[in-house]
């Protein structure tokens, strides 16, 4: 799996109406950027994991939504066994 960014738009929505915000153009879809691993990308959807090569957390992005899809330069290896304070 590879590793990306996921440069993303979500839904803005408030309470009742208000000018100001209106007026001065506050009513943008929030960006948000979110790292993970690709799991599938289609024409109509992009699935990431949090976690590499095992089940995780997925999240399912609608392309529409989603302004660039990055590739991450990571390399992945296993990690080596961490000594606890006995030294085991």
């Amino acid at each position: 799996m590879k590793a990306v960014l996921v440069k993303w738009r979500d839904i803005a929505s408030w309470v009742g109406w208000n000018d100001d915000l209106i007026d001065n153009q506050g009513d943008e879809p929030p960006l948000f950027y979110t790292i993970g691993f690709l799991v599938r990308k289609t024409k109509k959807k992009i699935t990431i994991s949090d976690t590499y090569e095992v089940g995780g957390n997925i999240t399912t992005f609608p392309a529409g939504c989603v302004e660039e899809l990055r590739e991450i330069d990571c390399e992945l290896r296993t990690p080596k066994k961490v000594r606890d304070s006995k030294g085991t």
